[in-house]
């Protein structure tokens, strides 16, 4: 029996043995466990921060969005009124030219008008040497040059 105790208290302390291997194990394995708890903590964190600023950026992108359509619409507005402006401006340039037509008209129709009052109060003058061109310097009146 002496012997019978012997291999139960072998078996009791090997079994201590393994209890203690295991409780500093199962330390091991808890200091682990809130080791990776607190990484996944940090994690989540990080990743929350990431979603705020996911959310941030796509909020700015919105209101970016928004301002593209307004500058767009803006612009298409701003291409009607040049276009408008444009067909303005021909058509008033048109204007001018017939404008310029009818005063040239109406400048050489007096000049000749003023040659045919001359031409009744002094019949005998030579008036080939006047032109509506000729301007007057100095008293004199001078070709064009």
């Amino acid at each position: 029996m002496g012997q019978a105790i012997t291999a139960l208290d072998c078996e009791v302390v090997e079994l201590r043995g393994k209890v203690t291997h295991l409780g500093a194990e199962t330390s091991s394995l808890h200091q682990q466990n809130l080791h990776l708890a607190g990484e996944l903590e940090s994690i989540k964190d990080a990743a929350a921060t990431r979603e705020k600023k996911l959310e941030e950026v796509a909020s700015e992108l919105s209101v970016a969005r928004g301002q593209l359509e307004e500058a767009a619409s803006s612009i298409a507005s701003l291409t009607a009124e040049k276009n408008a402006v444009e067909a303005s401006k021909k058509k008033l340039e048109v204007e001018k030219a017939d404008l310029m037509g009818v005063g040239a008209e109406a400048l050489a129709d007096g000049f000749e008008l003023a040659l045919e009052q001359i031409k009744c109060i002094l019949p005998d003058l030579d008036l080939s040497q006047f032109s509506i061109y000729h301007e007057v310097v100095d008293g004199k009146l001078v070709p064009p040059s």
